[in-house]
């Protein structure tokens, strides 16, 4: 199995966890790529990806499962896909790893983000972002309401969905930890702590696998 690393920018960081699916299996047939099939009356490509993106994220080291039913060098997986993908989707490296290895989904339970804020913040409006942002750690839960069309709403704690966050400049890095029945969204975070207008850009840095201990490794 080809473990794989990708990004994905641009325009394209509008498309959803499906397209973005539809998009590498017709990139495989492009590059030629020996794919294995899955069995049934409607055969796809075994690909897979790790924890869904949200639509409008930037993705900068996503993280994706191939099997191939024939031997590719991973270099040469990476150099075929990027010739059949558009130029902001780009496979950054692959390699090997066992058939048994756990599917992503299964490992994955912690995202990384990055939230940039234009470079020429007032100093009164970064002591604020500051401060909120130490109040927002020393509370010991933070509730807000998700709308749901269509389904109840839903009470949130946001404190608790967020393992830590901390400004670099005008950049929130953020630890958003994958929670079995459901995790914080980023755009909450950023909601809540950012006044109201004030632009952005969001990316999701790294999918890693915290062990107990706080160790953290990619996949």
């Amino acid at each position: 199995m080809i473990r794989f690393v990708y990004q994905v920018s641009g325009v394209l960081k509008f498309l959803s966890h499906l397209d973005l699916l539809k998009l590498f299996n017709r990139a495989l047939l492009r590059a030629g790529l020996p794919a294995a099939y899955s069995e049934g009356f409607n055969p796809h490509p075994k690909i897979s990806f790790g924890p869904p993106r949200g639509v409008g994220q930037e993705g900068r080291r996503e993280q994706g499962d191939l099997q191939l039913k024939a031997e590719v060098a991973p270099d040469e997986v990476c150099r075929r896909l990027n010739l059949a993908l558009p130029e902001n989707v780009r496979v950054l490296s692959a390699r090997n790893v066992p058939d048994t290895e756990p599917a992503l989904m299964a490992q994955i339970n912690l995202a990384v983000y990055e939230a940039e804020l234009p470079q020429r913040l007032s100093a009164d409006l970064r002591a604020e972002l500051a401060a909120k942002s130490a109040d927002f750690l020393a509370a010991d839960k933070i509730e807000i309401v998700r709308r749901r069309p269509k389904k109840r709403d839903k009470v949130i704690n946001l404190r608790a969905g967020v393992q830590n966050l901390d400004w670099q400049d005008n950049i929130l890095h953020l630890e958003i930890p994958f929670a079995e029945g459901g995790s914080v969204k980023p755009t909450e975070v950023l909601q809540y702590l950012l006044p109201p207008g004030l632009p952005y850009r969001l990316a999701r840095v790294a999918l890693l696998i915290q062990a107990v201990d706080g160790q953290r490794r990619e996949p």
